[in-house]
């Protein structure tokens, strides 16, 4: 059993309360048996984990908070004690991106059930007065809550991405703009973010604010840097537009893309250029590209300025210095270990005892593999010449060799 499990299936006392106190509550003399509450209060929130792809911490704070709405239905009205405990499940819900209407209907659907299991003795049983009061003092606490958050409505998400996709499409958006009360701003600082895969859902299908990760994108972006940001969602993640004037230093969208951590720990991918309005359209594709290409050489789970990676991003893009300098690497082909050590020899800093360990191998091991690599490839590890045509060589070959993994 989980620890969000009802304390009441354990037959435990609520927190300051004595068995004799529990017992006058009701809880013993209910018209559902608590195994068939916890049963239901489970099958709930599954439908909402199993509806919005929700990952296990979502999981259990909304068991969390369906057992704290239970236990407290009857007390909302007079028990500020009830009132603060809800009010704590359901900030945690909104910091884990919990969309508004998955909460508000956790909390109403374990009213409902307090009503049905309730022995006929009960106030919440006698008419409908006590039930609309609970109701009304618990949908205001989770509004409240929301509110006080920034919380994105579905409007508000619409609204937002109107005015991104016009910006994206080039066209003249101050007009759109004013009528959706967003500024346009004169420049913007474009992200391309890679958001985690959804378990159970098609790699193309659309986005949607009941997803915990895209909730959690609106409400950060609007808490950091204000109404003026806007954020367009794809398949694969979004394109996040920051006013040049909502942020100072880039700490400040590294700290919103971390902010993005899913429950296993992971930080979606991302890259970001600043440019002018007008240049939002061009400057989006190329940080898309730089994103795709980033993803392929594993440089994952953090933010890039594009002129951080402009290297391997040019070194990517077709042309007749791709071709030369992808056929440098083929002497090696036969040697996958020789590669292997010098992509850990580049990956560490050209630090040959940290590649030795990373390799398990002697440090005079490494040395001996660079030299064979020089003799076969005419390129020395020690000079910066032959050192830059080798690491760029191995960033078109990996990155060849990714999308080639990924087509097939």
């Amino acid at each position: 059993m989980t620890r969000a499990r009802l304390r009441l299936a354990e037959r435990r006392p609520l927190p300051g309360r004595t068995p004799g106190k529990l017992q006058r509550a009701g809880v013993e003399e209910r018209r559902m048996g608590v195994h068939e509450v916890n049963q239901t209060i489970t099958r709930m929130v599954d439908s909402a984990v199993t509806t919005h792809s929700a990952s296990g911490e979502v999981r259990e704070q909304l068991l969390v908070l369906a057992s704290r709405s239970f236990a407290s239905a009857s007390k909302l009205s007079d028990d500020g004690e009830a009132v603060a405990g809800l009010e704590r499940a359901v900030t945690t819900c909104v910091r884990l991106g919990v969309d508004l209407d998955t909460t508000l209907s956790i909390v109403i659907g374990a009213i409902e059930l307090v009503v049905d299991a309730a022995p006929a003795t009960s106030p919440l049983t006698a008419g409908s007065g006590q039930i609309l009061r609970t109701v009304r003092v618990a949908t205001g606490i989770v509004a409240r809550v929301y509110g006080q958050a920034g919380h994105p409505t579905h409007d508000s998400v619409e609204a937002a991405q109107e005015v991104a996709a016009a910006l994206l499409r080039g066209d003249s958006s101050k007009v759109l703009g004013q009528c959706n009360q967003i500024a346009v701003a004169a420049a913007y600082a474009i992200i391309a973010v890679h958001l985690p895969a959804r378990r159970g859902r098609p790699h193309d299908a659309p986005r949607s604010l009941a997803e915990p990760i895209v909730a959690r994108l609106y409400s950060e972006l609007r808490r950091r840097f204000g109404p003026s940001a806007l954020a367009l969602l794809g398949a694969a993640g979004a394109t996040v537009l920051v006013p040049d004037t909502a942020f100072g230093e880039f700490t400040a969208l590294t700290g919103f893309v971390e902010a993005l951590r899913t429950a296993e720990g992971n930080i979606p991918t991302g890259v970001m250029m600043c440019a002018p309005t007008a240049d939002v359209p061009t400057v989006a594709e190329q940080v898309h590209a730089a994103l795709d290409v980033v993803t392929r050489l594993g440089m994952t789970e953090r933010l890039h300025r594009f002129s951080d990676i402009a290297v391997e991003y040019q070194l990517t893009r077709p042309g007749p210095g791709r071709d030369a300098l992808s056929t440098l690497l083929d002497p090696l082909e036969d040697y996958p270990d020789l590669i292997e050590t010098l992509r850990t020899y580049v990956e560490t800093g050209l630090d040959r005892r940290r590649t030795a360990r990373r390799l398990h191998l002697h440090p005079n091991s490494v040395d001996y593999r660079l030299k064979r690599i020089f003799r076969l490839t005419g390129f020395d590890t020690t000079d910066p010449t032959g050192l830059w045509n080798l690491r760029s060589a191995l960033v078109i070959r990996d990155h060849h060799t990714e999308y080639t993994a990924m087509r097939a």
